[in-house]
């Protein structure tokens, strides 16, 4: 397909993920990103892929998106494939042919793989469908994939290339043993530089506050119960400080023991928590506040911490995943090892009593931020991969 895809011209791509686009996680926010700055260039060449059992073809949102409605069925986790499965996925053979032809796709980017590539990948084997299969990782997916699994290594067969969003996910997918190094190609995930230094507007954050910022889904991996202890141990030195969290509350288990964990240590004056905040609003939130605080017990990339360096926020964060390489050493940025309280607080301290160095550090890493991790040179990287330019 190398030959045969010279360029968007000759094909239309494919941004697939597996759910429905809400623009409140990660991956939503790097495809966006990924099809805005496409459409700037090649107008129509790029569709979002959305998973869809009831509806079927083309439509657009009200800021202009353009979804293909798809349903590329996702066989069960058990091993070999159900009879059920098998009848299900002939019958969508063709419709799913009928839509990748009407559409002109020659290749799909499936971002957050998961099993539902198998239906594709049965078109390409059988020689139905001649287009590039790329695989895009972005972290938790790495962790369900079953490497032993038949179908996920006939997948693996059937896939031109593999992105991942760090060289630390790399090495993870590298060590499945399901994909050539050769194959695995890092693309570090980019930003809009012009919306992230744009006027404020209103986060619902009162005018004047003084506040740490943690933007994460409230989930245990995001370990706001670490910052949430560190914070009890400076709060009484900073008595106008506030801690504000905001993310998408997936279960809401992990909310409801922070809340408890606040009421505890008996800060709850101090904290705000703020739910399923649009992406739209997070840069506004950045803007005002003293600093982020980022405590993740693993991190494949770090994507809120490139977009508060281009807020020119200083930074905390743990020493784990991809963060290391968007904050290589302490002239950008503090690192701190995962899971320790008593140096999540020690660096926070440090931070708001020598404000100056920490503006220092913050300049510093918003031209790194800007010089290295722009849409554009995301786009320019992954455009290599799609289409085999590599």
């Amino acid at each position: 397909m190398t030959g045969e895809a010279g360029g968007l011209s000759e094909g239309r791509l494919l941004l697939f993920v597996p759910w429905e686009f809400d623009m409140l996680g990660g991956v939503d926010v790097v495809v966006d990103r990924l099809w805005r700055e496409l459409e700037c260039t090649k107008p129509g060449q790029a569709l979002i892929g959305i998973q869809d059992w009831t509806f079927e073809g083309e439509k657009s949102d009200a800021t202009g998106r353009r979804f293909l409605h798809v349903n590329f069925p996702a066989p069960s986790s058990g091993r070999p494939l159900a009879p059920r499965y098998l009848l299900t996925v002939l019958r969508r053979l063709p419709v799913l042919l009928r839509q990748l032809r009407q559409h002109d796709i020659r290749v799909v980017n499936f971002h957050f793989p998961r099993l539902n590539v198998y239906p594709l990948a049965l078109l390409k084997r059988l020689g139905f469908w001649r287009g590039r299969i790329v695989l895009s990782f972005h972290g938790s997916d790495v962790h369900e994939i079953d490497a032993a699994s038949p179908t996920w290594r006939f997948i693996a067969r059937q896939t031109d290339a593999v992105t991942a969003c760090s060289d630390a996910l790399a090495r993870r997918i590298e060590a499945l043993g399901l994909f050539d190094r050769e194959r695995i190609k890092v693309v570090h995930n980019g930003i809009d530089s012009a919306h992230f230094q744009a006027t404020p507007g209103d986060s619902g954050i009162v005018s004047g506050t003084s506040f740490i910022l943690n933007i994460g889904n409230y989930v245990p991996r995001k370990a706001q119960n670490v910052l949430l202890e560190a914070f009890a141990q400076i709060a009484g030195r900073f008595p106008d400080l506030k801690l504000v969290f905001a993310g998408g509350i997936d279960n809401g288990k992990w909310l409801a023991s922070l809340h408890q964990l606040v009421a505890e240590r008996g800060v709850a004056e101090r904290v705000v928590f703020l739910e399923n905040i649009p992406q739209r609003q997070v840069a506004d939130l950045m803007r005002q506040a003293t600093c982020l605080a980022h405590a993740a017990l693993d991190e494949p990339f770090g994507l809120v911490v490139i977009e508060a360096g281009a807020c020119r926020l200083p930074v905390v964060a743990t020493r784990v995943g991809g963060i290391p390489e968007i904050i290589p050493s302490d002239e950008f940025g503090a690192l701190v090892e995962a899971d320790e309280v008593e140096a999540l607080a020690a660096a926070l301290d440090d931070l708001l009593r020598r404000p100056e160095a920490a503006a220092a550090r913050a300049r510093r890493f918003q031209a790194r931020v800007f010089d290295t991790f722009s849409v554009a040179a995301m786009t320019k990287g992954y455009m290599k991969v799609l289409w085999g330019r590599c």
